[in-house]
């Protein structure tokens, strides 16, 4: 699956660009502004000691982040020792507090302690800030990530289960269509090596063209066509076949063997020798839509086959992994027709 950009590394660096960028100007207003306690000025900036004690106090800042980031939060809070997660920031915000009031204090610019009767320094509110961005930034990465490996791993699992309902397609034909031709030669007839040929063509299309993802409705047809003419090779001439296309299937992408087993279905389950049977196919086309309409006589010594149905619930259960919410089933049996309608939204 093609990750979004959000996952990729190139969001990542942006991100913390954008982070440390903000706090970067943000701290510099805050020291320029503390200066003699007026408004930054354009002309003049802050003294030597004042530049020190910005350039440590963003050192502290950036290893608070990455600290709560790489080491707090994955051992900790990841793994749910909530305890320790909260006892190790107490711990870190002190250090960071007193680190920072010594060193003010060194430099003078706490004037002799009065750092810490004035309030809270700065420090403890910026290190809260830095420890709340950082948490939410990596336990939202981390959720992304989450839902990121949840889908791949849905993904996968449909593959998976796409690749073994094509595989048992696929024996499926070719044991009817080896029946019709072993029929075929028995009788001697001479279709049997056109029939082979046939057979060659259906099963290097199920070869080749099952393992992509998508195929032209042009092949598929041609494949169709060539299923039916193999059938009607090996059947007697009381089976009548009407398939039509309307619309045109140039520039339309399927799904490959979809169509089929519903017209194999009609051959297997609607034809007998010893009685006139029919079959109506018709596929109507449109620039974003299909539609197939498979109609078929109902065999009473065949209505009870109870592998009748096999073939109808496995595409049923492709249908419901490659085209969902996007096609409409059903099938229903009208003044002894079996009939099949399935419509497709291809948008």
């Amino acid at each position: 699956m093609k990750k979004s950009f959000i996952e990729t590394k190139y969001f990542t660096i942006l991100l913390h660009v954008l982070v440390w960028s903000t706090f970067l100007v943000l701290q510099i207003l805050s020291f320029q502004a503390s200066l003699n306690d007026r408004l930054p000025r354009p002309d003049g900036f802050v003294p030597e000691k004042l530049k020190a004690r910005f350039i440590f106090s963003w050192s502290v800042m950036v290893i608070l982040y990455y600290m709560n980031s790489l080491v707090y939060i994955p051992r900790f809070l990841f793994n749910k020792k909530i305890g320790k997660f909260a006892l190790a920031l107490i711990l870190t915000l002190v250090c960071v507090v007193i680190l920072e009031s010594i060193y003010s204090n060194l430099l003078d610019i706490g004037r002799n302690g009065a750092f810490f009767r004035k309030g809270p320094p700065v420090a403890f509110f910026m290190s809260i800030f830095i420890l709340a961005l950082s948490t939410s930034i990596k336990v939202a990465q981390k959720w992304f990530e989450d839902q990121s490996k949840q889908k791949e791993m849905v993904h996968e699992k449909m593959n998976s289960e796409l690749s073994l309902l094509k595989s048992q397609v696929n024996p499926h034909f070719l044991f009817n269509t080896l029946n019709g031709i072993y029929s075929l030669a028995n009788n001697k007839s001479d279709k049997t090596a056109s029939a082979i040929v046939k057979l060659s063509q259906m099963m290097r299309y199920m070869l080749d063209e099952s393992k992509q993802e998508f195929v032209t409705l042009s092949s598929e047809l041609d494949y169709i066509n060539t299923y039916i003419d193999l059938q009607m090779m090996r059947l007697f001439d009381n089976v009548k076949v009407d398939f039509t296309v309307d619309g045109e299937p140039n520039g339309i992408k399927i799904q490959p063997l979809l169509l089929i087993p519903f017209i194999e279905n009609a051959f297997k389950h609607g034809t007998d020798a010893s009685t006139d049977c029919d079959i109506n196919i018709n596929l109507d086309i449109k620039k974003d839509s299909l539609q197939l309409r498979v109609e078929n006589d109902i065999i009473k010594s065949r209505r009870d086959d109870e592998k009748s149905g096999f073939g109808l619930n496995n595409i049923k259960r492709r249908l419901q992994l490659e085209y969902p919410d996007r096609y409409v089933l059903t099938t229903s049996s009208e003044e002894g027709k079996f009939i099949v309608k399935l419509f497709i939204s291809l948008k």
